[in-house]
């Protein structure tokens, strides 16, 4: 595969970039050699994996991609792995790439939807990277919870343990201004966001999220909790969450910065929320999510920002499907000096008519 250049040279701060968790079954070669050259994903994921794989053990790699979880999780000593993945090119890689390393005979692949798969016997350990920049923004909470109720062995061991995903205003005005002026950045033509927005019907580019790196000096106020997962992953896909956010710094709030913290074990734990790109704390492949909103609004500190966020399926739908909605307002001494609302629902509607 072709190297990704080094990090630093490939995005800026507040740089604007296609949503790719939205783009997830379109994934090709170009974005899994963008997962294999991210610093803080490979390191914090291979650590992990060789502490909750041990010799002997029948590991699921769910989502398995190019297959180079499968790949340490041999290396651990697993006695065997079954990589599913529902795109057959990228899972005939990971095929190659077992093959490459002599472990063919040791890793069976599975090119189908998790939900349509049926194995023999339970599995010991249950590892997976279906996590979205928003933490849920990629379906994984259902996708994980189905697979431990019917793959995992009772007591076996799950990687990720937990992520937990944060909010936070920020005063991204670069960002919002490359926005509507439509200087979105994209990995490949593949991914173009003109192609992207005309496809699902876009009205407005405020009604959906974008992959961003947002340092921490954006920040308008402190990041507050949005959602956590954990254990059996039978926590509700679908919720409405209300957080009101103290206003500590003056600027022009232009939306929401989101970004998970995910325990892959108990000993590692993946945290993509930091912003220096020049030191490597960021994710090239995660970003993080970028909510923007239409009309800024000028805040003061000791104003307060009051949120009321949702994730839903549209007409039912419960596959890859999901839509976000955030809408508020800030308020000064009492008074409500602005007001926004962004439903993500105004974007799939088109998709889930044709889809």
């Amino acid at each position: 595969m072709t190297a990704i250049n080094d990090t630093a040279a490939r995005y800026t701060a507040e740089q604007v970039w296609t949503p790719l968790s939205e783009s997830l079954l379109d994934w090709d070669n170009a974005f899994h050699e963008l997962m294999l050259n991210d610093r803080l994903r490979m390191k914090a994921y291979r650590k992990a994996i060789f502490e909750a794989v041990g010799p002997g053990d029948v590991v699921l790699d769910l989502g398995t991609g190019t297959g180079i979880l499968s790949l340490w999780a041999l290396q651990a000593g697993a006695e065997r792995v079954i990589g599913i993945d529902l795109n057959k090119p990228i899972l005939d890689m990971a095929v190659e790439r077992m093959r490459q390393a002599g472990f063919s005979k040791r890793f069976e692949a599975i090119n189908a939807l998790s939900y349509d798969v049926v194995l023999p016997k339970k599995v010991d350990v249950l590892i997976s990277e279906i996590i979205g920049n928003m933490a849920d923004n990629e379906d994984f909470q259902p996708i994980l919870h189905d697979a431990i109720q019917r793959f995992l062995k009772p007591g076996g061991t799950v990687l990720p343990i937990s992520t937990d995903s944060f909010l936070v205003p920020v005063a991204a005005t670069k960002a919002h201004v490359d926005l509507l002026a439509g200087a979105v950045a994209s990995l490949s033509p593949r991914y173009d966001m003109a192609a992207f927005s005309a496809q699902r019907g876009m009205k407005s580019p405020f009604d959906i999220y974008y992959d961003c790196i947002l340092p921490e000096n954006l920040y308008l106020g402190r990041p507050q909790p949005l959602c956590s997962y954990r254990a059996s992953w039978d926590q509700p896909a679908t919720y409405t969450r209300h957080r009101s956010f103290p206003i500590e710094a003056d600027g022009l709030f232009t939306g929401f910065k989101a970004y998970f913290v995910a325990g892959l074990t108990p000993e590692t734990t993946l945290d993509i929320s930091k912003g220096g790109i020049e030191d490597g704390e960021t994710s090239d492949s995660w970003k993080h999510a970028y909510l923007p909103i239409a009309d800024p609004i000028e805040v003061c500190a000791g104003d307060r920002l009051e949120l009321v966020f949702s994730r839903s399926y549209p007409r039912g739908l419960t596959n890859f499907r999901q839509v976000y909605a955030w809408e508020g307002r800030v308020t000064r001494a009492g008074s409500v000096v602005g007001r926004f609302s962004q439903d993500m629902a105004n974007v799939t509607e088109a998709l889930g008519s044709t889809g």
